[in-house]
């Protein structure tokens, strides 16, 4: 088994990662989740609590890589992060599926009789009303590399997938395989999204909070793709996830059929994982 793509975990390892992952970021996702409610009181703003919260799968990685593998697993997960000898097309595919997935629901959504969006006043333009009047005359697609920048190194991307790509992913491959780690950990992965989605104010709860789910866990499906494919690289995973970050903000899109982007990412992760171990079985022969 490839030694860049799956680790062999020590005993109770993965069980405190997540554990440490979860609480963390949920001691301060909650008590936001209720104060939006009007449940208890809580001064910072839904906003700064989801950015904190972010980090948490981060720093479960740096507490459990000091207790269970120490320099090694400092070294493995630096290592990850410098394999950027990937081929362009798993660039592409990182910095354009979420994009890409976005413009086909809206292709569909007009053939279906909904109005086209304003590709011109994406929701960065509604976000960031209140920008200096020399700043908001400018195109907001200015503003994309420098959003990009800060989701990749200061956002969730680097809050989150050190800890999900970087720790977890190749410790549950290593015995539960390419595709049903990947799934377990989209469950695990939308399961810690929960305290976000049912904040009040939050855009997933304008619809079923169930089709996000899927949605998720199809992703991870994807991410578990350019994974296997890129020896493993966290540098991948950090632009993919940055991506997902972006395109809401620079990409208008008609939002009427929740589900429809959820049965999209299946039906595409479904296509990759039939033609990966189609690969596989020709590979074996």
């Amino acid at each position: 088994m490839n030694s860049l793509t799956s680790i062999s975990p020590k005993p109770r390892s993965l069980i405190v990662f997540f554990t440490l992952s979860f609480v963390i970021s949920w001691a301060v996702w909650m008590p936001a989740l209720l104060a939006s409610h009007d449940l208890i009181a809580f001064k910072i703003g839904p906003t700064l609590s989801g950015s904190l919260g972010a980090i948490g799968p981060s720093l479960a990685t740096l507490i459990t890589i000091a207790i269970y593998d120490g320099k090694i697993g400092f070294r493995d997960l630096l290592k990850r992060l410098l394999t950027w000898r990937v081929g362009l097309r798993w660039y592409l595919f990182a910095l354009l599926w979420t994009s890409s997935l976005s413009l086909a629901v809206t292709v569909v959504s007009i053939l279906l009789g909904d109005p086209a969006p304003d590709f011109a006043q994406p929701p960065f333009v509604d976000v960031f009303a209140n920008l200096p009047p020399a700043l908001a005359n400018l195109s907001p697609f200015i503003f994309l590399p420098f959003f990009f920048f800060q989701q990749l190194l200061f956002g969730s991307s680097m809050g989150e997938e050190p800890g999900w790509r970087g720790y977890a992913l190749p410790r549950m491959r290593f015995h539960r395989g390419s595709w049903r780690a990947g799934i377990l950990l989209g469950l695990l992965w939308g399961l810690w999204h929960l305290p976000l989605w049912l904040t009040k104010g939050n855009a997933a709860q304008e619809a079923f909070v169930v089709w996000h789910y899927l949605e998720l866990v199809a992703t991870s499906v994807l991410f578990e793709w350019v994974y296997k494919n890129t020896q493993g690289s966290l540098l991948l995973a950090l632009l993919f996830h940055a991506s997902i970050g972006v395109t809401g903000l620079f990409l208008a899109s008609v939002e009427l059929y929740p589900w429809m982007s959820a049965a999209l990412s299946w039906g595409v992760a479904l296509l990759v994982m039939g033609l990966s171990q189609s690969a596989d079985g020709y590979k074996a022969l």
